[in-house]
């Protein structure tokens, strides 16, 4: 009878050891460095990858520090890395300024969101106060910067307004104002609304494809002089802006715009329309005219069977690539 309590009470503690912190770390980082090796989905060594990152998170937040590496293998873990960043500056930005470029940019934009942005005005001020606040001489000023821009950029909206409210009232306009913001930033725009006077008349044209860079057309026409339009874009890499040299508008290149414009009814148009299509392109129009302001949405305007408004919208806009020299190429 001893000895067959010896034998479960030994039983006991080697199954306390096993389940010990350090052994379900272990446990959960083979299981993760299995899973990144096969880099199948499916696989019998990912069906428990969930868990086995949230064991690795338990265990950094339980003060194990030597994980971070592996858990930046994982950019959608974007409420951690804002947490362990506002917890130990020193130690995230680090171990990012270690990581190979592509890598770090990987990490980055996890931090300031992904595809959502973060979640709350709050947590981002929290974030943005932080990287401005590291001196310039410490080591990781370099990569506080990197990140520092990125999170401004992606949560553009947290602090600049580009569009009156409620010009987006669908179920997804939280997501169309954070997008929309956050490209209009990258590309260095102002906001347009509200018109700093009833002198001015500018017409812009944010053109945001699914697969390459977005890219800004704008038309500005002074009271006493040539009309004007420019054109920039951002390179596949999202940090070069490619700045074209500004062109001289016609007066009969303006009347035909003008004209297109009309013929779309741009002035009385809804903002936004509930269709919109799984990649092709969102068009951004933005009016300024006699001291009123408009914000017209589409998505690929003048494809499939549109009314006649978007397709005249759609011409407006791939008319603005031609005056600035750059004729629109697909039919989107």
């Amino acid at each position: 009878m001893r000895s067959a309590s010896l034998f479960v009470l030994l039983v006991a503690i080697l199954s306390y050891a096993d389940s010990s912190p350090i052994a379900r770390r272990d446990a959960a980082l083979k299981g993760i460095n299995a899973c990144m090796q096969r880099k199948e989905a499916s696989s019998r060594e990912c069906k428990k990858i969930n868990t086995n990152v949230q064991t690795v998170v338990d265990a950094y937040k339980q003060g194990d520090k030597t994980v971070l590496p592996i858990l930046f293998k994982f950019p959608y873990l974007t409420d951690f890395y804002g947490d362990a960043l506002l917890a130990d500056p020193d130690g995230f930005l680090a171990e990012v300024s270690r990581l190979p470029e592509k890598d770090q940019g990987a990490v980055v934009d996890g931090l300031a969101g992904r595809m959502f942005g973060i979640r709350t005005k709050e947590r981002f001020e929290a974030i943005r106060a932080l990287l401005r606040e590291i001196p310039d001489s410490h080591s990781t000023k370099t990569i506080s910067q990197v990140c520092s821009r990125a999170v401004e950029q992606k949560n553009a909206s947290f602090f600049v307004s580009y569009f009156p409210p409620q010009t987006f009232t669908s179920r997804a306009a939280d997501f169309e104002l954070r997008w929309y913001s956050a490209e209009m930033y990258a590309l260095g725009e102002r906001p347009l609304w509200p018109p700093s006077t009833e002198h001015e008349t500018i017409y812009r044209l944010t053109y945001l494809p699914a697969f390459s860079g977005p890219t800004v057309v704008t038309l500005t026409v002074p009271p006493a002089a040539e009309a004007r339009i420019a054109i920039k874009t951002i390179a596949g890499d999202r940090e070069v802006t490619k700045l074209d040299d500004t062109s001289t508008v016609s007066r009969d290149q303006l009347v035909r715009f003008s004209s297109l414009l009309d013929l779309a009814h741009f002035w009385e148009s809804p903002p936004e329309l509930p269709s919109h299509g799984r990649d092709g392109a969102e068009w951004i129009m933005e009016g300024v005219e006699d001291g009123n302001y408009r914000a017209v949405v589409r998505w690929c305007p003048g494809v499939e069977h549109q009314i006649a408004d978007e397709v005249r919208f759609g011409d407006a806009g791939r008319l603005l690539f031609v005056l600035a020299g750059h004729k629109h190429s697909g039919s989107c």
